[in-house]
């Protein structure tokens, strides 16, 4: 590419980089981001105001006046503007300096026209200005942004190769881009591409990746690298332990985790509240209220207060365990100790009483929302929609549907699935079929939960022809019918005493490599027992026990 044959021509001119530490504080790397709150369109507007006065004046300020405005809009993402500005800045025959050139690159980068950046890049040569640490890893953090890995580690090979040097900072926030855009395992390249004898290795460095392979999973290779950064005599910090715990807690290794808790008291590393929220939360998750509250107890003996996060964490655990008046009781005691209720608290409520059909509790606690000025979002109206549906009050759900688009919280395929399900139940499955359409209209894409629903209604309302037009929507529509689609029209084709059909569909649907389960087996079992067909029953129930489905 000719990016690359320039760069390869240019760098052998240019013996050392300019430290980190030269550049002014608003050109520094830390400015050069891509993600940063915006400022109002009046700042902006203000700001290309400013730029266009002094650009205008018959002896214009020097280019760091410039340079100042350009590295505000790229600061904030205004990276169209910023580049604009740059023409006419050109136009007007003002020479940038290579913190104006940074800037751009920054924002070409930032838009991902990488081909772009490298052309500024070229320009920095041919102005004999020597890029510097600012300006190369720009360039690489943009070409992890955009994916183009390969040709970032290209990219960082090939300078390596000829002399330049980036430093611990630049590593650090490489590192963190691999990581944040899913390339941990380039992320680890990285860090064993740090030449050792320049540059020493630091806990941040590790954090990230251990952080990024906690959350993929990865814990035994996450523990890997914990060993080495021990070997290497680097100490680990509350934030490494954290991400160990909330990777053991991720698969399932409580004990673990709890011992990990341990080893951060004796290497005196204090458990934060996240550290302590980490592991209620997990614990609650699986229904081990009793080891959630020791942990609690370990919590207020360290004097660490419990937040929102905690105590929400300890609602959903007792309302998955069905002790939603345990529940109940948390929620009303928050406010005792100075911690206030969000909406998460609202639904993990909501939803508790709902399972619980408290529907009235559910109604109380989604008008004291409205009583404290908390916005319930999306979630908060499809939970209570469920539960309204699920306790027979369509009407009711139908009023909360109009006031939820009402608010502005587009209903989801989850909330009018409530509705396909209690229509169907009720047998108004010709209603269900019409909303089901109407969904469809509003460009709303049914998911598989839905295509079951409806199915299991048509199904059992003696609608088989139909259920059989929905199923075969399915395959249209790009969907892959699971293990309970398959079963749903087994069921309804055995009901209809037409036992041969859903064998047929039993054998099509574990050539599709869809495997059946028990239940499958046992519709057509118990249908082939009441048709007489007490061979091919028996055989059923032999390869049900071949395949480990049912012991003898």
């Amino acid at each position: 590419m000719l990016y690359a044959t320039r760069f390869r021509y240019s760098v052998r001119q240019i013996p050392n980089l300019v430290p980190l530490s030269t550049l002014p504080p608003s050109c520094s790397w830390t400015s050069l981001h891509f993600h940063s709150q915006p400022p109002s369109l009046r700042e902006v507007d203000d700001a290309v105001d400013s730029f266009t006065r002094m650009l205008s004046m018959r002896r214009p300020p020097s280019i760091i006046q410039f340079t100042k405005i350009l590295g505000s809009l790229a600061k904030t993402n205004h990276f169209p503007t910023a580049i604009s500005l740059f023409q006419q800045l050109q136009a007007r025959g003002i020479a940038p300096n290579l913190f104006t050139l940074n800037i751009l690159i920054n924002c070409c980068c930032g838009m991902g026209r990488m081909t772009l950046a490298f052309s500024v890049l070229a320009k920095i040569f041919r102005m004999d200005y020597q890029p510097n640490t600012v300006t190369l890893t720009t360039i690489l953090k943009g070409l992890y942004l955009c994916g183009s890995v390969e040709k970032a580690v290209r990219f960082h090979d090939r300078v390596l190769a000829h002399g330049f040097h980036f430093n611990q900072v630049t590593y650090g926030t490489l590192i963190n881009g691999l990581c944040k855009t899913g390339h941990t395992s380039a992320a680890i390249q990285m860090l064993r591409k740090i030449p050792r004898y320049a540059i020493a290795l630091n806990v941040f460095m590790y954090n990230t990746i251990i952080d990024s392979l906690c959350k993929d999973t990865l814990v035994s290779q996450a523990f890997h690298l914990f060993s080495e950064m021990l070997a290497k005599g680097i100490s680990p910090d509350v934030i490494t332990y954290n991400s160990l715990i909330f990777g053991l807690c991720l698969e399932g290794q409580y004990k673990e985790a709890i011992d990990l808790l341990s080893d951060m008291v004796l290497r005196n590393i204090t458990p934060n509240v996240y550290t302590y929220n980490t592991l209620i939360d997990g614990l609650c998750k699986e229904g081990k209220i009793k080891d959630a509250k020791s942990v609690l107890a370990v919590m207020a003996k360290h004097g660490v207060k419990p937040d929102v996060v905690t105590y929400t964490s300890l609602m959903d655990g007792y309302c998955l365990v069905n002790q939603v008046n345990k529940a109940k009781y948390l929620f009303n005691t928050m406010a005792e100790n100075k911690v206030f209720p969000n909406v998460q608290s609202y639904n993990i409520m909501i939803n508790g009483f709902c399972k619980s059909k408290m529907i009235d509790e559910a109604l109380n606690l989604f008008e004291e929302m409205h009583r404290k000025n908390l916005v319930p979002n999306t979630i908060t109206f499809s939970i209570l929609i469920d539960g309204l549906c699920k306790s027979g009050r369509i009407s009711c759900a139908s009023l909360l549907l109009v006031e939820m688009h009402d608010k502005g919280q587009p209903a989801n395929i989850i909330t009018y699935s409530s509705f396909l399900d209690a229509l169907c139940k009720n047998h108004h499955v010709d209603k269900a079929l019409v909303l089901f359409n109407t969904i469809k209209d509003q460009g709303i894409r049914p998911n598989i939960w839905s295509y079951n629903i409806l199915i299991d209604g048509l199904c059992k309302s003696g609608r088989l022809k139909n259920a059989k037009e929905i199923f075969q929507d399915l395959s249209i529509e790009g969907y892959h019918p699971d293990v309970w689609t398959h079963t749903i029209m087994i069921n309804g084709l055995c009901k209809e005493g037409l036992p041969h059909e859903a064998l047929a569909f039993l054998s099509k649907m574990e050539d599709n490599g869809c495997l059946p389960n028990a239940v499958t087996y046992e519709i057509i079992i118990r249908a082939l027992f009441e048709k007489g067909e007490n061979d091919n029953a028996e055989k059923l129930l032999r390869e049900m026990i071949s395949k480990g489905l049912l012991q003898e």
